[in-house]
Formats: structure tokens, sequence, C-alpha cells
């Protein structure tokens, strides 16, 4: 698959759904708040971004409103779905895959913008 990627949210939720996505020759672009996340990610090949997914400038920045693909997966289910919603806005033509937290919000992402949803437990 050829396209831009873009991760909101860079930890162990991300890395599994990446794990069950095509991305052979994908362009990534990795938005988070966190400076080791961000190191991480760019050791890994992606492009980074320092930002808040919640902020529609941030995702912008990532160029969301051009990806193929946009991942959200970010440790709170509610910031995930104002994410997932924005970026449903930003680029109505991604696809766009949540991770959530909570196995009930599967449902209400689907409905509120997700193509795909993995539902990844909290780690203790």
């Amino acid at each position: 698959m050829i396209g831009l990627t873009v991760v909101v949210g860079y930890g162990d939720a991300a890395l599994d759904v990446l794990r069950h996505l095509p991305l052979d020759r994908a362009e990534v672009a990795v938005l988070d708040v966190d400076d080791v996340a961000l190191t991480g990610a760019m050791a890994n090949g992606a492009r980074v971004v320092r930002g808040d997914g919640r902020d529609m400038c941030a995702l912008q920045q990532a160029e969301a409103q051009f990806a193929k693909r946009v991942v959200v997966a970010v440790p709170d289910d509610l910031d995930g779905l104002l994410i997932t919603m924005v970026a449903r806005g930003l680029n109505p033509a991604a696809t766009v895959v949540a991770a959530v937290r909570d196995p009930a919000n599967q449902e209400l992402f689907g409905k509120l913008g997700a193509d795909e949803v993995f539902v990844h437990a909290r780690s203790s």
C-alpha cells in the first residue's frame, strides 16, 4: 500500500494496531505530545509532529487531511472519539482506524467515524 498513514498517539495500542495493517512503502507520520514516543517513532522511520491530536491544527500539521489512513490510538477513549470525529471531518475519504480501551465503546466509534476498531486493553 502506498500513501500516508497518520498515527495519533504512539504507544502500545498504536504499535498493536500497526502490526495488523499493511504498511509496505507507506509513509507514516506520528502525532503525539510525548517526546519519548516521538523519539521512538522517529527511530522506526516515521515523520513526527509534536502536538495534541484533539487540536485540528496539529492534525493538519501531520497532514491528516491528505492521509490514506488515520490511526487513533490515544490512552483515553473520550479523547479518541473526539479525534476520530475530527479526523473523519478533515478527511472523509480516509480509512480511520481506532484503538479503544473499553470494548463497550467499540460500536460507538464505528457509528461516529471509525472504519475499523481494535480493542486494546489497558496495561496494569
